[in-house]
């Protein structure tokens, strides 16, 4: 996929992107799941949800913004963000 049709991407599919990023079962993130609820929340699942971020979206996380990541729709809302 390049940038563009990525940002065009419905949420489902973004959120697709996240699953595969963090490493979960396919359909089990919601918009309002709690990131610090998931197992797969640590430092190497942050990694690469930067990583998915940057290449699929042209967006890069400064440190403040990633604490701030409380929610999937956070995550959903800084790739929009970017659009």
């Amino acid at each position: 996929m390049n940038i563009r049709s990525d940002i065009a991407l419905n949420p489902a599919e973004k959120i697709s992107l996240i699953e595969k990023a963090l490493d979960t079962e396919p359909g089990t993130l919601k918009p309002d799941t709690q990131l610090k609820e998931l197992e797969e929340w640590d430092s190497l699942g942050v990694v690469s949800l930067i990583a998915m971020l940057d290449k699929h979206f042209s967006v890069r996380l400064q440190p403040d913004k990633i604490r701030a990541l409380a929610t999937v729709k956070d995550i959903l809302d800084q790739m929009i963000e970017k659009a």
